[in-house]
């Protein structure tokens, strides 16, 4: 019963560490909302400056994500979903999402504000969309269409918001599930 006991306290303080990771990221007076949402994404130091000052950046893997989700869902097309799944595995494993790397090959040629490699937290983004595009892909191709298109649509409208207002969803289950402090780490 004791160790019944150690672990629920254990279990119940690991919650509510996280949530205070989350509270603190979100509501700390030191950083602007931009800011938060920066370091709530994992970056931390120079790495989160650059962020910072790369914010618009930060959105175009979720605004290209988005836009291919919503395209390939509907019109009900396992290619377009499939594709863009691709993309998401890259991003899990790469420095970067293929569309901030794309943006990055320009900035360096124009002497613009690259983004510094992704964090654990905005990888997890990435493995989310891989395991939901790819999952809706293999829907359509197995002739369930509707629920693919349905489960493409939802990413889409997931990545509109993430796109739209900067609040990287995964971002803030990964938070919650693992603490802010594990979000920097430079791999999942």
């Amino acid at each position: 019963t004791d160790q019944g006991d150690t672990m629920t306290s254990t279990s119940a303080s690991t919650s509510t560490s996280t949530m205070t990771d989350l509270t603190e990221l979100m509501t700390g007076n030191d950083l602007a909302w931009d800011a938060r949402l920066t370091r709530l994404q994992g970056w931390r130091g120079t790495d989160a400056e650059a962020a910072d000052d790369a914010k618009w950046v930060q959105r175009l893997a979720a605004t290209g994500c988005a836009t291919g989700a919503l395209v390939g869902g509907i019109l009900q097309s396992p290619v377009i979903v499939a594709a863009l799944a691709a993309t998401a595995v890259v991003g899990v494993f790469a420095p970067n999402h293929p569309f901030e790397m794309l943006y990055n090959r320009g900035a360096r040629r124009t002497g613009a504000r690259t983004l510094h490699a992704n964090r654990a937290a905005k990888r997890f983004a990435c493995a989310m969309g891989t395991i939901m595009l790819g999952g809706s892909a293999v829907l359509m191709l197995a002739g369930a269409t509707t629920a693919g298109a349905v489960l493409a649509i939802v990413f889409g409208l997931t990545a509109t918001f993430v796109a739209a207002t900067g609040i990287c969803v995964p971002s803030v289950m990964f938070t919650l599930a693992w603490g802010a402090e594990k979000g920097t780490a430079a791999t999942l």
